[in-house]
């Protein structure tokens, strides 16, 4: 049987409501049946890039930054949770905080949020803000904490046409204490009931298109 729930990374798709109606939204609507095709046929839409290429290598880093900056021995989480609408799986659950930390890896300076404001705008554009409280309400949190961090882009991801002077020296050039920048989200009930909401219209949808195949 198939079944839709949404993984927390791809809740800001389904935010948005169609203009004047209660359906989905033409993103919505798009991103539910990139997932049906999966579910269907196997097929993936996105299989990755560079810059996700270079979050997955430097994760381990990115998580030993964001414990130093706080005093902390962090791990990786490895524990997906799920409930009737949604599923994911953070990359750290510190338990003694009821804190969920998430770290993003920029690909290079100009793409890094320096800048508190610039850190908040990212967050909120790229949805990430959605996405933290898909994991604060499956860890049960207060709040989440995004770690927006820059290293230097390893050597052998670099094209020929790219240089290693304004991906590698000018990033070692700036202290590492200044190239994390964090964005905190805190529990917000009337998000994560909008979530609920959204996600059953999604699942309404999703299972139109599988009877539709069937």
């Amino acid at each position: 049987m198939y079944q839709f729930k949404a993984r927390c990374s791809g809740l800001a798709d389904l935010m948005p409501q169609k203009r004047g109606g209660e359906g989905l939204s033409d993103t919505a609507k798009s991103a539910v049946r990139k997932i049906a095709k999966f579910a269907l046929f196997g097929y993936q839409d996105f299989e990755g890039n560079k810059y996700t290429e270079k979050g997955n290598l430097l994760e381990e880093q990115a998580i030993k930054l964001s414990g130093r900056k706080r005093g902390l021995p962090l791990k990786k989480n490895t524990e997906r949770r799920e409930n009737e609408w949604i599923t994911g799986e953070c990359d750290i659950y510190v338990p003694s905080r009821k804190l969920i930390i998430d770290t993003k890896c920029s690909w290079d300076i100009g793409s890094h949020p320096f800048f508190t404001d610039e850190a908040a705008d990212k967050a909120k554009k790229a949805g990430y803000d959605i996405q933290m409280q898909g994991y604060i309400w499956l860890w049960d949190c207060e709040e989440a904490q995004i770690d927006f961090v820059l290293f230097p882009t390893p050597y052998e991801m670099l094209s020929s046409y790219d240089s290693p002077e304004r991906y590698i020296d000018l990033v070692e050039q700036i202290p590492q204490d200044k190239r994390i920048t964090t964005v905190t989200v805190k529990r917000d009930n009337a998000i994560i009931d909008k979530i609920k909401d959204r996600v059953s219209v999604a699942q309404e949808y999703y299972q139109q298109l599988i009877q539709e195949m069937s």
